[in-house]
């Protein structure tokens, strides 16, 4: 015989009232259109919640209480929008929405808890709490209108008056324990009003149940209950027609880089190729000579099966490699990717002159290289064009989000050498703090509109 567990003491229901008092008072209010009428369906609940307790787990009770709050008949039609409503955004919402969306902000309900509480599932109630938002211009959920809603229901919540000693005289009522009848108290001249009481939660019962099959998910389950089902076993699997390789090269995410090994070893001298395109220009004033590229031995046709085997054994390298060394020469890769091709061009021509000089030259040109500062070895991974621009214009794009990255690295490209003086001075005459907002004006112009922008900027 399963034993029949111990009523609860009022003090345990009264404590339970009263700790969400002032929720459930603001989730009447607004729910039913007018305080008065949420007031009475507060009270009437709280009355039957307080005899009927004992019939649940502890554990149960939020979900019961609301569920019988959202039963109440006055609880579920259209909210009025008068000026002085409470949370007139949320009470514009049809009655389902306006629940949903005051159980999650106000009652302070979990996704299940609330979902039960409506007769819903999970996915469906979070369907409904996204429904009742308005869309942004990317047809997506506004995120800022329900940030608004969370926090003008925190702060009603915060205005909310104590405890009204209605709902601490009904929580004192007796327990009855699980699967004992409730026997409602008979007082002089009560009787009148439990009648009335009793005739309420029927018709909360009837309107819970109407919701039920009026409700498409209610609709679905009496569909299921009525459908005939066919059952037949399924037919064997079959094999299936490939599996999954972790040592096929073709799906290596690396393959690309690994397929061109030239092409990657010239990627990790870029800035060293860019900085040599310009300092080999005969005009400059510490011109680097370069032998004249000779004309590069005709490669040999490689048979698929040797190109396949050196292939692995790249890969076999790569894959040895530290962590932080592989991410290094990806990012030196996605760089020499970024160059259009005539830049590329002129640095492969320059990796073969430099190739031709003799190990010492080589060493004493590295040398040079690295005398300079850390900011402008930097600058010469974007390029030969942009690494000689860039120590004019690094502290104007030094930082920047990541997101405008691409966005500031093509608009430099396309930068005239007016432009790059322009941007100079406005690196050296922009505070820090207002170089972001510079560069997302700057971003917001058009192509053709940069130049006489960046003049009249210079102007102010």
């Amino acid at each position: 015989m399963t034993p029949v567990p111990a009523p609860p003491s009022p003090a345990a229901v009264a404590a339970f009232l009263r700790g969400l008092d002032k929720r459930a008072r603001l989730f009447a209010a607004v729910q039913a259109g007018d305080q008065a009428r949420g007031a009475r369906a507060l009270a009437a609940v709280a009355r039957v919640f307080a005899a009927e307790a004992g019939q649940w787990p502890l554990a149960q009770w939020p979900q019961q209480y609301w569920r019988l709050l959202l039963a109440t008949p006055s609880l579920r039609h259209a909210a009025k929008t008068e000026p002085n409503a409470l949370l007139p955004g949320i009470a514009r919402l049809a009655p389902e929405r306006r629940a949903a969306v005051l159980l999650h902000l106000v009652a302070g309900l979990e996704d299940d808890v609330a979902a039960a509480a409506l007769g819903l599932s999970a996915p469906a109630y979070q369907d409904s709490i996204r429904d009742s938002l308005p869309r942004n211009a990317l047809g997506q959920p506004d995120v800022d209108v329900w940030r608004a809603w969370r926090a003008a229901a925190q702060r009603e919540l915060e205005r909310a008056p104590e405890l009204p000693p209605l709902v601490e005289k009904a929580a004192s009522a007796p327990v009855a324990p699980a699967g004992t009848p409730v026997q409602p108290r008979t007082e002089p001249g009560a009787t009148h009003g439990v009648r009335w009481l009793w005739l309420g939660v029927g018709t909360c019962v009837l309107a819970f149940a109407a919701a039920f099959f009026i409700h498409p998910a209610g609709r679905e389950a009496i569909s299921q209950w009525f459908a005939t089902i066919k059952r037949e076993p399924l037919p064997p699997a079959a094999a299936p027609k490939a599996r999954f390789d972790a040592g096929d090269l073709a799906l290596h995410p690396d393959r690309e880089q690994l397929a061109a090994p030239r092409e990657a070893a010239y990627a990790d001298e870029l800035a060293l190729l860019a900085w040599l395109a310009n300092a080999s220009d005969p005009a400059a004033a510490d011109a680097v000579p370069l032998p004249i590229a000779t004309a590069p031995a005709q490669a040999a046709s490689i048979a698929a099966a040797d190109e396949t085997a050196a292939l692995a054994s790249g890969a076999r390298r790569w894959n040895a490699l530290p962590p932080r060394l592989r991410g290094l020469r990806r990012g030196h890769w996605q760089a020499w990717r970024a160059l259009d091709a005539g830049e590329r061009v002129q640095l492969r021509g320059i990796a073969q002159r430099f190739g031709q000089l003799p190990a010492a030259e080589r060493q004493a040109l590295r040398t040079r290289f690295d005398a300079q500062a850390s900011d402008a070895r930097a600058g010469w991974w974007l390029g030969p064009r942009l690494g000689r621009d860039w120590p004019r214009v690094a502290a104007l794009f030094a930082f920047v989000d990541e997101g405008d990255r691409a966005r500031l690295l093509q608009l430099l490209r396309e930068a005239s050498p007016d432009d790059i003086v322009a941007l100079e001075r406005l690196a050296q005459s922009t505070a820090p703090e207002d170089r972001a907002a510079l560069r997302r004006e700057l971003l917001a112009q058009a192509r053709e509109r940069r130049g006489s922008w960046l003049q009249a900027r210079l102007q102010r």
